[in-house]
């Protein structure tokens, strides 16, 4: 079984745009406002199709059931557990909770005056909350940060959040899809106040991985938690890399390219493409432009 291409799944959003294009390489539909882009998905109906190669037009929860052992390492996996997105936050997005959602972000772009609200400031408890909810006076409650290229963030369950304008991530979840919206920039579109403040964990912090020195030829380890652990490799032009069987790992392929060889066959890898390695591959990658890569392994 060689590494699995999934074709992507576009969402449109109020506060999207285009910028998945330029950053990416993405050929998304003209005139629409992208917000996400779905790289790999088994959640509900949005569950991601084999783009080319040999199991091409077959679906990730069709795999895991007839090639559980040779993707996963196992026997008996039923769902991935994991969903793997790109971000375009033209707007902002509305400050969200989630009951059981564990993400993170990986900062690729943050344009001046772009900032990410994690959290509440200090002092801030249900009672002072629910009054700034019902006095239009949220923002004034929110931690926030500037972001930077290359910034990492980990949001447990339960921490208020959102991406104001001008910034472009990736973001790696489980595939808990449960969210509470408690507040929306004054857009109009419903929230929903007592099952945020139900879920909203008043002393719940973000992790935040300051950008790490680009080395060609290393893989850092950005954050390892709970529910998978996130690496980043960055090499340069003409290194060949040797893939580990046993374990599945995710692709995300923010710049360069490059191709591996199966069955005869050269497979061109380029950036935007989120490819999943299955446990039972040991081939090799070659590096024909300096790529960087996000590796993301699942933890069962």
């Amino acid at each position: 079984m060689e590494p699995i291409n999934f074709g992507e799944i576009f969402k449109e959003k109020v506060w999207g745009g285009q910028n998945l294009a330029r950053l990416l390489g993405k050929k998304l539909p003209e005139g629409k406002n992208i917000g996400e882009s779905w790289e790999l998905s088994d959640f509900g109906e949005d569950c991601s199709v084999v783009a080319k190669g040999e199991l091409a037009g077959q679906n990730l929860r069709e795999l895991l059931a007839e090639y559980s052992r040779e993707i996963m390492g196992y026997d008996g996996v039923q769902e991935f557990g994991l969903l793997f997105k790109f971000l375009d936050a033209v707007g902002a997005l509305s400050v969200q909770v989630h009951p059981n959602k564990h993400e993170a972000w990986y900062v690729l772009e943050a344009r001046p005056g772009a900032k990410l609200y994690l959290g509440l400031k200090e002092g801030v408890g249900r009672k002072e909350f629910q009054a700034a909810v019902a006095e239009d006076t949220v923002e004034q409650c929110l931690a926030s940060v500037e972001p930077r290229a290359g910034e990492c963030y980990y949001l447990p369950a339960g921490l208020t959040h959102s991406l104001y304008a001008g910034i472009v991530v990736a973001e790696i979840q489980t595939s808990e899809q449960i969210t509470y919206r408690v507040y929306d920039w004054g857009r109009g579109r419903p929230i929903q106040v007592q099952l945020s403040l139900d879920t909203i964990d008043f002393q719940a912090q973000p992790k935040c991985i300051a950008p790490l020195p680009e080395v060609p030829g290393q893989t850092q380890t950005l954050l390892d938690e709970k529910y998978f652990s996130i690496a980043r490799g960055i090499w340069a032009k003409g290194q060949s890399i040797d893939i580990e069987p046993g374990q599945a790992k995710v692709w995300m392929i923010l710049s360069g390219k490059g191709h591996y060889k199966y069955e005869g066959k050269t497979v061109h890898l380029q950036r935007g493409q989120t490819i999943l390695l299955p446990a039972c591959w040991d081939g090799e990658i070659e590096i024909g432009q300096q790529m960087c890569v996000l590796i993301t392994k699942h933890k069962n």
